[in-house]
């Protein structure tokens, strides 16, 4: 993800310099081969050197931060600390306990901005402001293979640390206007997208991330992990077999947990087969337009990039980020402190942001659906 933002910045002509920091050199030189230009350098930099991170991050205009969970706590307080303005594609609970800290210091933190959490949360905003009440959102997405692998017909997209968070931790969604745990597996149903994708499996995943904040008035909210059809009930086969049990195991007198075997093990499995993947996604709103019922649904099919041999979910994920993080540098997006991206955005910036995926490649449909009402 993090080398799609860069090269995607690098590209850009109102960005004048990319520097892209990272611990390990050797992805530093693949984002550097991947790039090609000038405009871009490379710096090692370790996250957990606080001193170091901070004074980095003091030279930028705008951050944006692709790092994985584990290390994304440590860049944001840093990122605050420096006063600096920082887009993340993850989202984690705790940004959102800087935000006193963030608006003493002057930073901006736009946490969660990238697919989903990201540009989901933008469209169902968004499709909320353009309605007169909202009361029901629902969120599907996911990262597929174009041509699914047995055993479990998944390909890894993003950090498995990730990934497990998603498959085994509650998600919160919003019923009756209250926010409630349920278990991802125990809600599986269907979803059909349109031709080439067909019938999918969907289930609640813990993904509402900031819109658990900033969508309260909703009466039913929930974001959807899409996979295809089998994958879920093999998942949950392994959950109740223990496989991802954090409980030690004394196997020849060495204290062995499942679930590190199994990430090790799940780690080669996902990372193997061709990389082409394609990405779906379905926001739905649904409300009231003067008297009338009335429904946004945005839709979004994307593919792998053949040419550039970039994944979907990459750039899904990376422009979003990459757009937001330019509309910040220009001083479109205004404001200190924690700043979800749904309320960063507004309207006119949502249609900006929009037509600049459309530029890219990556098109999105918005249908609007009003329901006549006779008296």
């Amino acid at each position: 993800m993090g080398s799609v933002i860069a090269w995607d910045l690098a590209r850009s002509a109102d960005v004048d310099q990319v520097v892209v920091a990272d611990l390990n050199p050797e992805r530093l030189a693949r984002t550097r081969r991947m790039t090609a230009t000038k405009k871009l350098t490379t710096d090692v930099v370790d996250v957990k050197d606080r001193k170091r991170l901070v004074s980095f991050l003091r030279e930028f205009d705008v951050v944006a931060s692709a790092l994985p969970h584990g290390v994304v706590n440590l860049a944001n307080r840093a990122a605050v600390e420096a006063g600096a303005k920082m887009v993340d594609i993850a989202f984690e609970d705790e940004q959102m306990l800087l935000a006193a800290a963030a608006k003493k210091s002057g930073a901006l933190l736009i946490p969660g901005c990238g697919l989903a959490p990201g540009l989901a949360g933008i469209l169902l905003a968004n499709g909320a402001r353009l309605l007169d009440e909202a009361v029901e959102g629902h969120i599907f997405v996911g990262g597929l293979p174009q041509h699914p692998k047995p055993p479990l017909g998944y390909r890894l997209v993003f950090s498995l640390v990730g990934l497990l968070r998603e498959y085994l931790e509650d998600a919160r969604i919003i019923r009756d206007g209250k926010i409630v745990r349920v278990k991802p597996f125990e809600t599986v149903g269907m979803v059909i997208f349109s031709t080439p994708i067909g019938k999918c499996e969907a289930f609640c995943t813990d993904g509402l991330a900031t819109l658990l904040y900033t969508m309260k008035e909703m009466k039913i909210l929930d974001e959807k992990t899409v996979r295809w059809p089998g994958h879920a009930e093999k998942i949950r086969f392994l959950m109740e077999m223990g496989l991802f049990s954090r409980e030690k195991l004394n196997l020849d007198g060495a204290a062995v947990s499942p679930i590190d075997v199994s990430s090790e093990l799940l780690s080669k499995v996902l990372s193997s087969g061709p990389p082409e993947d394609v990405t779906v996604m379905r926001v739905e709103v649904v409300g009231r337009k003067g008297p009338a019922r009335a429904s946004i649904t945005y839709e979004m099919i994307d593919f792998y990039d053949r040419k550039k041999k970039v994944t979907s979910m990459g750039k899904t994920t990376g422009f979003t980020c990459s757009i937001v993080t330019r509309m910040v540098g220009r001083g479109e997006v205004h404001g200190i402190g924690v700043v979800p991206p749904e309320v960063a955005l507004n309207t006119k910036l949502v249609q900006k942001l929009h037509s600049e995926l459309q530029s890219k490649g990556v098109k999105i449909t918005e249908n609007q659906n009003f329901a006549s009402v006779r008296f």
